[in-house]
């Protein structure tokens, strides 16, 4: 067979392209993140929905894992590159020797708040924090899973109002999507979960937030945790060996900070979270709003080290761990 020089030529370079193009999709790193269910890891889903990890040259992918524990496992695993969740979960984890690096926020505040089923009266709810708490003696408490960070924070709830573990009865309800069948059913009286839980509250009347730490509602050990609650968490071998791929992530997140924060965006942020994840009937979309409206000021990368220490030294004051843990070795902020 005869190629003539054009035609070769014009062979010859699509090969290359074609290489070219083939290597330079093998090269783009990916990193696998933790998401949940609801609002889930919003700044990411909204880095992903406009383009700002693939401006940044990297591969945004998210992984659904319900709980805090389950994703730093997950993450030491190696199954996921990226962790989101609770501080008190990664003090822990470090504090038993795992290898974690912090590299910013994927949710400043405070990711837990305290409500009531409707079928319960609180009596004591005008009073707010702590006095409400003596409307839950003796009722059933549901949170995500036991030893997550929502049942350290219902500790610390209970502790603060002169009670404890043992005046309630704490039960696993797993997820949002999970919460809510059991409190409108009244197999649980109350939850101490995370967003969209209070849209929920709001859209359905199946209950009632009553104390909401995003508004330094509840016991100071809690409230002055807002700033560092929620971090984006590596493992230190995978931040040693991939410093420009996260540093790529922290300006995607940065991105996504800045469009999260412009009110202007309300709806467009909005929309990706309706995108990618949906809660079927119609109080769906009213509760996601609600949930969104309440929690978006605290969607920022950006990390307050002083609360992050202060989640450390709660949790040592406790004695959930057993020693004071100086965070700043687990701080690689980009």
């Amino acid at each position: 067979m005869k190629f003539s020089v054009p035609s070769l030529v014009r062979t010859t370079l699509s090969a290359i392209a074609l290489t070219l193009s083939a290597s330079a999709m093998a090269q783009t790193p990916t990193l696998r993140i933790q998401d949940y269910p609801g609002l889930g890891n919003a700044i990411t889903r909204v880095a992903i929905a406009n383009g700002y990890c693939d401006k940044n040259g990297i591969k945004c992918e998210l992984k659904t894992i319900p709980t805090g524990p389950l994703g730093v496992q997950t993450l030491m695993a190696g199954d996921i590159d990226i962790a989101f969740g609770p501080t008190e979960v990664v003090v822990q984890a470090f504090n038993k020797g795992a290898d974690l690096k912090v590299i910013g926020n994927g949710y400043r505040d405070n990711s837990f708040f305290l409500m009531a089923g409707a079928h319960i009266e609180t009596p004591n709810a005008a009073k707010g924090y702590p006095a409400v708490m003596a409307d839950l003696k003796g009722k059933k408490i549901g949170v995500t899973a036991r030893g997550t960070g929502a049942e350290f924070q219902l500790l610390s709830f209970l502790k603060g109002a002169g009670l404890s573990a043992s005046d309630v009865t704490i039960v696993p309800v797993g997820a949002p999507n999970t919460a809510l069948p059991a409190i409108a059913n009244k197999q649980v009286d109350a939850l101490m979960l995370f967003a969209p839980m209070d849209g929920f509250c709001g859209a359905m009347k199946v209950c009632r937030v009553l104390v909401d730490p995003r508004k330094n509602e509840g016991p100071k050990e809690i409230t002055q945790l807002n700033g560092g609650a929620t971090p984006m968490t590596v493992r230190g071998d995978f931040a040693q060996k991939n410093d420009a791929t996260l540093n790529a992530f922290a300006k995607a997140m940065r991105e996504s900070e800045a469009f999260i924060q412009n009110p202007a965006n309300f709806s467009a942020v909005l929309k990706v979270i309706n995108d990618t994840f949906k809660f079927e009937g119609p109080a769906g979309a009213a509760a996601m709003e609600i949930s969104l409206r309440n929690s978006i000021s605290g969607t920022k990368f950006s990390m307050d080290t002083k609360a992050f220490q202060a989640v450390a030294d709660y949790l040592h004051s406790t004695q959930q761990i057993d020693r004071v843990v100086d965070t700043s070795k687990i701080m690689q902020l980009r």
